[in-house]
Formats: structure tokens, sequence, C-alpha cells
């Protein structure tokens, strides 16, 4: 039986929709304004997965140039690896990625 047919598909984010058709991962995508997209500057936040909206779809991993991410089932992040570029928020289609 194949229980992946059950799971709902996931809607969009806004960042992520936005720049579907614009962007291929690895890509830092520029905004409209013409204003790259920055890293945050806040000292000891990191990147983080909520589990409950993560359905291991692999876009982040796809996204991610630097070997932060490991997707077996549900995304991780290696943090020693993770340079902060957010490249995996702006392709998780659900918001499973947070930087807090």
């Amino acid at each position: 039986m194949n229980h992946c047919a059950e799971i709902p598909k996931p809607k969009p984010r806004y960042m992520a929709e936005a720049f579907r058709d614009k962007a291929t991962p690895g890509e830092v995508p520029q905004l409209e304004s013409g204003v790259d997209h920055d890293k945050p500057t806040s000292e000891g936040m990191t990147l983080q997965v909520l589990d409950q909206l993560c359905v291991g779809c692999s876009y982040c991993l796809m996204a991610c140039k630097d070997d932060a991410l490991i997707v077996e089932g549900l995304c991780e992040v290696i943090q020693d690896n993770c340079t902060d570029c957010l490249r995996c928020l702006l392709w998780c289609p659900t918001g499973a990625l947070v930087y807090a």
C-alpha cells in the first residue's frame, strides 16, 4: 500500500512560489527590488527544522551548497556545516525550516 498518496500536499510558501520559475536550486535569488537575500545578523540564532511540517521533499537538500542538510525521512541540519545562507528557507515549500 502506498502511504505517500495519503499525505496532503503542502501549500507552497510565498517566497518558494515566487521564485519557483526564476531560479534553480543552489542560486540565491535576487528580490524584485534588486536587494540580495542577506543572512540574519542576530547572534545565537540557528537553522532549525519543524518536524511536524517537514514532508521530506529534499528541496532544501538540493538548494544547499554546504552539505549542511541530511534528509532521511525528515530533514536534519548539520550546524557545523551551515553557513547561514538560508537558500534552504527559500526552497522549503512547507515552512519547515526556520531561523530562530
